[in-house]
């Protein structure tokens, strides 16, 4: 099963994040879904710097949606980009509308890890969750390029990569890949992970309460801890 959580940020008017089961495009809402036997979990948050999030983050995982497993799947998300960068000079106000995109692919018993911006993927192992994913953020290429200093005092949520933007180039970082068998993983915007502990969301993972209170429970976490940002959290149990 898939236990969904998503919520507007504190200010914001709509929400940003959304999440795809399936077929089905979720925002500021509470869901308990199947696994789909061939079709995508997803978390998609527009980039909330950029007019047009929300219109990004729900096109994207629209048009994800309709994908028919006889075209590759990288091929057809770099069309979406192509559209979507389209779609947005139709509008100057949403010229560089932009999104991130994090989740699975089930198809025919495999498992692929789609991911471009700083949403997050992880797979529980043991009582732990490791990270499947990279953040494409300004903070991460400064880390990468030893420069400590610059990396501190910048802006950790900037992105570097993703859909949109008004530019093809910023989806070079697209990774679509095979992803090793899970139990059990967890999907995150970044108004959930960069205000709570990665430990924090294992001890709550690993309690005893039922899946749709423990959404509930790293949002509510988030919010303690001061994110004012639209969030969004997926537990994907996958019993096959």
């Amino acid at each position: 099963m898939v236990y969904v959580m998503t919520r507007k940020g504190k200010h914001h008017s709509v929400s940003e994040d959304a999440v795809l089961v399936d077929r089905e495009v979720l925002s500021d809402t509470t869901a308990v879904c199947a696994v789909p036997d061939n079709g995508f979990i997803c978390v998609a948050d527009g980039v909330g710097g950029n007019s047009g999030g929300a219109e990004a983050s729900g096109f994207v995982l629209k048009e994800l949606a309709k994908w028919d497993d006889s075209v590759d799947l990288k091929t057809y998300l770099q069309k979406i980009n192509d559209d979507l960068i389209r779609k947005s000079k139709q509008n100057e106000t949403n010229s560089k509308m932009a999104t991130t995109l994090t989740g699975f692919c089930f198809e025919k018993g495999s498992i692929s890890l789609v991911h471009v911006g700083n949403s997050r993927a992880y797979i529980k192992q043991g009582r732990y969750l490791k990270q499947l994913t990279q953040d494409h953020t300004t903070y991460n290429w400064l880390l990468s390029t030893n420069q400590y200093d610059a990396a501190e005092s910048c802006n950790r949520n900037e992105i570097t990569n993703c859909f949109g933007g008004g530019n093809p180039l910023l989806l070079s970082k697209l990774n679509v890949c095979e992803c090793q068998p899970f139990t059990l993983a967890v999907l995150t915007s970044d108004g959930i992970h960069e205000y709570v502990d990665l430990d924090i969301i294992e001890d709550i993972i690993n309690g005893n309460e039922p899946f749709e209170e423990k959404c509930g429970m790293v949002v509510q976490k988030a919010l303690d801890n001061g994110s004012e940002d639209d969030m969004s959290v997926a537990i994907v149990v996958n019993e096959n």
